[in-house]
């Protein structure tokens, strides 16, 4: 492999996946084993549009990165943030679309990707509660596949008294609702106690 090859493959395994191990004391997010982990601060460096500022904090599914694999591109990410998202689901649509434009965009940009056009994210969310949202991303997998992919996304939010935190979780999967990996997506829990 060439040094001109090597050099996006790191810049890209560095701006996502980044693995850490599973220790809670790192990650506010709890994931069955085996399931990697990072934590990214605001503004995001590839979304930096979506004005919050705190962590965001992500697991992966063991075969995240596996093309064909039952669990490719599941993964859960907590919003830890210290403003009111005043969610809705036009605001979700808005705001996944930015980020998996800004998220692929970057990424292409440092693989062999970066002379073809990316197709625009597309979000529809429906509001089942005043604390859940249910939904579907039309992305594209500019990591593995560089193919256009369609995430499942489920939003659950909450406000966290003891940290004065807005806790945003999205649990994103290619895999229908009733495929076995959302159970271990629901296995994700923030290990932050709120009152």
């Amino acid at each position: 492999m060439s040094f001109a090859k090597i050099i996006p493959f790191i810049l890209i395994i560095s701006l996502f996946t980044h693995c850490t191990d599973n220790d809670p004391n790192k990650n506010l997010l709890e994931a069955p084993e085996k399931w990697k982990g990072e934590i990214i601060e605001f503004p995001l460096e590839f979304a930096p549009s979506l004005s919050y500022s705190g962590i965001e904090y992500v697991r992966f599914a063991p075969d995240w990165g596996k093309k064909g694999a039952s669990d490719h591109f599941s993964y859960a990410f907590l919003w830890d943030i210290n403003e009111n998202p005043q969610l809705s689901s036009k605001k979700i649509e808005s705001e996944m679309e930015t980020y998996f434009d800004g998220l692929m965009n970057t990424v292409s940009k440092e693989s062999d990707l970066s002379n073809k056009e990316i197709p625009k994210a597309k979000a529809f969310f429906e509001k089942v509660n005043d604390s859940v949202f249910i939904g579907k991303i039309l992305t594209y997998d500019a990591f593995i596949t560089k193919d256009k992919i369609s995430l499942n996304c489920i939003v659950n939010y909450h406000y966290c008294n003891n940290t004065s935190t807005h806790q945003v979780l999205f649990n994103l999967s290619p895999q229908p609702l009733e495929h076995p990996i959302w159970k271990r997506l629901k296995q994700i829990k923030t290990n932050t106690v709120c009152k």
